[in-house]
């Protein structure tokens, strides 16, 4: 019987550790920490794209240039002397005068030239005088060597005089002042140095000198003007461009007229003042009934010009055939159609 009674207690033992492992087995599992569910990726909303677009049109363009130009004679006549070393003198003239045919305008120093001339002039009258004399006295010898003394001196004045206009420089023609040396009194003069230029006031047309001569390269003869004097616009026309100026010797009418357009005034034509500026719009090029589209909606890239439109909710390039182009719109040839809509480059 005690032998059972310990059986049956092994037994109890045996549960009871079994249940006490268990239990803590369950317990040491409720120790660790819940496993947390998977976070999804946030959706992002899709940024819908905002563009600009302008429709291509139809109509008028027009490339031109707007300055001011200068009124200056069409005939001009410059003045120099022949030979260098020789001191200038005087200036008889300043820039803006009238002058008529003739008259001084530059004088070199001659010395005591002018007073010889004076002295020779009286020796030849005190000569003339002598030969009347003579002529009256009846006698033919003494009128034969007054004569003879009459001649020789009048020979030295006409050389003295001669020698003194060698020195001055004078006007080949009437006219205005329009350009004088800065040469000043006691300087020395150069040979074919430019003293003065002699303009018509009666022929006087519009001159525009360009600082950058690539902006004048395509115009033409004949091409059309607007010119505005004192708010009033009158109507002119390319008379004169650099491949159409006659030749030149002189360097300085060459590197004028190699940047220069002349224009004229159309009829009827205000009187114009050498020397007066007005404004000038000088058409270059002109386009009529062509599609058109803004500067901003022209792609270019590699040589390649395109377009960029709408199609199908996307943004797609379209190549593009361009024209004449200015600083707000652009000429196109082919590759859209008038009413399609392009994107703006923003």
């Amino acid at each position: 019987m005690p032998k059972f009674r310990n059986q049956s207690r092994i037994s109890l033992l045996r549960v009871s550790l079994v249940s006490s492992i268990a239990a803590l087995m369950l317990s040491s599992c409720s120790l660790l920490p819940a496993e947390e569910e998977p976070l999804q990726p946030p959706v992002l909303a899709k940024k819908e794209e905002i563009h600009e677009l302008e429709a291509v049109k139809r109509g008028n363009m027009e490339l031109y240039l707007s300055s001011t130009a200068t009124a200056s004679s069409e005939t001009n006549k410059s003045v120099a002397f022949p030979e260098s070393g020789a001191i200038l003198k005087k200036l008889h003239v300043q820039q803006g005068d009238t002058v008529k045919a003739g008259q001084p305008i530059a004088e070199l120093d001659t010395g005591d030239l002018p007073l010889r001339i004076k002295l020779q002039e009286l020796t030849v009258e005190q000569r003339s005088l002598r030969h009347s004399d003579a002529v009256k006295s009846g006698d033919k010898n003494e009128a034969k060597l007054a004569d003879i003394d009459l001649e020789r001196e009048q020979l030295q004045l006409d050389a003295l005089r001669k020698q003194y206009q060698k020195s001055l420089l004078v006007s080949p023609s009437d006219g205005v002042i329009t350009y004088l040396n800065e040469l000043k009194p006691g300087e020395a003069v150069e040979a074919n140095q430019t003293m003065a230029i002699i303009s018509n006031p009666d022929k006087v047309n519009l001159v525009y000198e360009a600082t950058d001569v690539t902006k004048i390269s395509a115009v033409q003869k004949g091409t059309e003007v607007d010119v505005t004097i004192k708010k009033k616009t009158y109507k002119g026309t390319v008379v004169q461009t650099p491949s159409t100026a006659p030749k030149s010797e002189d360097e300085t009418i060459k590197r004028r007229n190699a940047r220069s357009l002349i224009i004229a005034l159309n009829e009827p034509k205000p009187a114009l003042e050498i020397g007066k500026l007005a404004d000038i719009k000088l058409f270059i090029e002109k386009r009529s009934d062509v599609l058109i589209i803004p500067r901003s909606g022209l792609y270019s890239m590699f040589g390649r010009n395109y377009v960029k439109i709408i199609e199908n909710d996307r943004v797609k390039e379209v190549d593009i055939e361009i024209g004449l182009k200015t600083s707000n719109e652009v000429e196109v040839k082919n590759g859209v159609a008038e009413g399609q809509k392009v994107i703006l480059d923003s």
